[in-house]
């Protein structure tokens, strides 16, 4: 921190007699000294300030003890204005703006942070300093993209980016650039939490960035190349009210949207189409539309899984571990008698 003075006029006194000339007539000079940080041009805040007289016919200056002191405060307040010091400290008035502004910004995202963790969707995209899950990376190794895939009773689903950035500005640079958006870009295995763990890496700083699509954009780019379901050409029962349940849950604009979807799906999952049993299921689990029903969503997924739906059977295996009443040894042996070929891992049965 460095210190600069600068001098105003604060007009002129004739309630002073020069000690020299006896002369009444002086200019009022102010003088302030101040705080700078590199450009004195800009200072930051006053740290004192003094009147000198200067007579003018002989040009003698006094200061504050040659001054009768009820006339030294009355130039003090005539002399230094709240508009001259408003001019003067322009440098603090906008490191107080820019402060207050960062601060405020910081408290919005770190609430936007906290809100999206606490209500995870599908879609959400994460910035995960994964030195919090695993420290053997090298140092520039700090931050990886994660994106939410799945939501499944109390676990949710995750894949993370093929990439490390050292910086968490690389977030939005990589989203709005495009590059989450390439086939190779996120690996194939999925990573499963609890909800209280997904809450306590939030609470360890090990979700540092969150961010959530408005339709299929995200930072002015697109997340995913094409978000309408192909119909098959040819018939299969249930796809198309599957399809047509998509368009609803989509269709914001249209009131009772998700009951309407709801229905659809639940048409094409009592049609026998994998994929909207599946839907009807976490409709089930979701419970926003419908009440929560555990037993409905893992007969739904069960229906799924013996259509060899390998998405369907990571499903149920979730919700079972979930659900006292539910046996997963003989969920993976119904299967096995059904004909589905899965590979069984032993220490699940």
């Amino acid at each position: 921190m460095e210190y600069g003075e600068s001098t105003t006029n604060g007009g002129v006194t004739y309630q002073h007699q020069c000690s020299h000339c006896g002369g009444n007539k002086h200019h009022v000079k102010g003088c302030i000294r101040y705080a700078y940080v590199f450009l004195q041009s800009l200072p930051l805040y006053p740290v004192g300030r003094r009147i000198e007289l200067e007579c003018t016919e002989c040009l003698t200056r006094v200061g504050q003890q040659g001054i009768d002191a009820q006339l030294y405060k009355q130039l003090l307040g005539s002399a230094f204005t709240v508009y001259q010091f408003l001019i003067k400290f322009t440098g603090l008035i906008l490191l107080i703006y820019l402060a207050a502004s960062w601060w405020q910004d910081r408290q919005a995202e770190q609430h936007q942070l906290e809100q999206l963790v606490s209500y995870p969707q599908i879609n959400d995209f994460l910035l995960i300093d994964y030195r919090k899950l695993n420290n053997h990376y090298r140092p520039h190794e700090k931050f990886r993209i994660a994106k939410l895939v799945d939501l499944t009773g109390d676990t949710v689903s995750v894949i993370y980016g093929n990439f490390f950035y050292q910086h968490q500005s690389s977030f939005e640079e990589a989203i709005s650039s495009g590059q989450t958006r390439a086939f190779s870009y996120f690996g194939k295995n999925s990573h499963n939490f609890t909800q209280a763990q997904f809450t306590d890496l939030y609470q360890r700083e090990g979700i540092v960035k969150a961010a959530r699509p408005e339709g299929n954009m995200l930072f002015g780019n697109f997340i995913i190349s094409d978000t309408g379901y192909q119909v098959s050409t040819s018939y299969i029962p249930g796809e198309r009210e599957y399809a047509s349940g998509l368009a609803f849950e989509r269709a914001g604009y249209i009131e009772d949207h998700l009951v309407k979807a709801f229905v659809k799906f639940e048409q094409s999952a009592t049609l026998g189409f994998a994929s909207g049993q599946i839907k009807l299921a976490e409709i089930y689990l979701a419970g926003d539309v419908v009440k929560s029903d555990f037993n409905t969503a893992l007969y739904w997924l069960e229906q799924a899984s013996l259509q060899s739906n390998k998405r369907a059977i990571k499903k149920f295996a979730i919700i079972c571990q979930q659900t006292k009443a539910c046996d997963l040894a003989s969920f993976h042996q119904r299967l096995l008698d059904f004909g589905v070929n899965i590979t069984v891992n032993k220490k699940n049965l």
